[in-house]
């Protein structure tokens, strides 16, 4: 068999494959060991679209220990196969697409000579060039695609890498989030990357209020998913401290269920950031707030209609349908363009053949 023959032959078995919807779209997921984590559970839900929409989608993974998401997600993605990089002797083909998130930018040189479709994951703008090595580009190892989570992301992405091509896939928030039918309870809610500023808060907080001892904080993390929408609508309020989230789940996770939100501003504003919430750039404002929204709250003060319709606003497009076709869309774009391209391919070759 000549050269050209072999690329021929090549090239035919790879578009049978992407017709037939055989190639592989890996997802390189890291493991939370059994810890919830909104950007991982995001990876999950593009996967499963695909997979449900007729795609081969698997979650591709380093260990063969890997947990696994069963432990705070349930059974929802268990038709999603895994398979382990080293055990399961995992052979990336050209038809093939990799979807790499940020956190694992140090391997992008292994990929280098891999010629598949390869796709970059920002879901945390902070760690953008964490682990990527100084002064080096995606493109450089073949990464000229990105999906992230907001504009200002990829806005962001565009100003150091204006060769590379970003999508926007949101995560959505699940209709588990609703509002309790029962009273609120004295509690609130509260969820910070930093575990010495949770501390800080509950600590300032009693201290500057000791008649309000009574009201008892609840740690939103470590829980289950249903756990945890179950616990958000119990609150009156919740308190979000994350300086380096890009998108931020939890303060709409909180609107959805009714409960306000007293925040700080995150050094990247959301998207969806408005007038829907107790918002500061000053994190040591946070108490006072809380303290002052909590006395409203027992003389019986509503929050107002305008606050409640901003809040709604606010979630109102980030769900499954939403989160589905932009998916599928964005997805099915890059499958069709790979075909073409290998027809194109197949099409100059053959012409010079003759």
């Amino acid at each position: 068999m000549t050269d050209k023959e072999a690329t021929i032959e090549f090239l035919e078995t790879a578009l049978d494959r992407l017709e037939k919807n055989e190639s592989v779209t890996y997802f390189l997921v890291y493991d939370t060991k059994e810890n919830a984590r909104a950007a991982v559970k995001n990876i999950y839900d593009m996967a499963l679209i695909l997979k449900e929409n007729g795609y081969n989608a698997k979650i591709l993974v380093e260990e063969k220990e890997y947990t696994g998401v069963k432990g705070w997600m349930g059974d929802v993605y268990e038709d999603l196969p895994i398979v382990t990089i080293k055990e399961d002797n995992v052979e990336i083909r050209a038809d093939d697409t990799i979807v790499v998130p940020e956190q694992y930018s140090n391997i992008l040189p292994q990929l280098a000579n891999i010629k598949c479709t390869k796709i970059m994951l920002l879901q945390q703008k902070e760690f953008m060039f964490e682990t990527l090595s100084i002064g080096s580009r995606w493109s450089t190892y073949g990464f000229d695609k990105c999906i992230t989570t907001t504009e200002a992301a990829k806005k962001y992405i565009l100003e150091y890498f204006p060769e590379s091509l970003v999508y926007i896939i949101p995560p959505f928030i699940g209709d588990n989030f609703k509002p309790s039918p029962h009273p609120t309870k004295p509690l609130v809610g509260i969820s910070c990357r930093d575990r010495a500023v949770h501390r800080k808060i509950i600590s300032e907080f009693y201290l500057k209020f000791p008649h309000l001892r009574w009201v008892t904080f609840r740690d939103m993390v470590q829980m289950g998913y249903e756990e945890f929408s179950d616990a958000l609508r119990e609150c009156m309020v919740s308190v979000w401290i994350d300086d380096e989230s890009t998108f931020g789940t939890f303060p709409l996770e909180s609107m959805k269920s009714g409960v306000p939100v007293i925040g700080k501003i995150p050094d990247t504003e959301p998207d969806w950031l408005s007038d829907n919430g107790f918002w500061t750039y000053d994190g040591n404002k946070i108490v006072d707030l809380l303290g002052a929204y909590i006395m409203a709250w027992l003389d019986g003060v509503e929050l107002e209609e305008e606050v409640k319709a901003k809040m709604t606003e606010a979630f109102l497009p980030f769900n499954k349908d939403n989160h589905s076709v932009n998916t599928l869309s964005i997805f099915t774009t890059l499958h069709t363009k790979k075909m073409e391209s290998i027809k194109k391919s197949l099409e100059k070759i053959k012409t010079d053949e003759e």
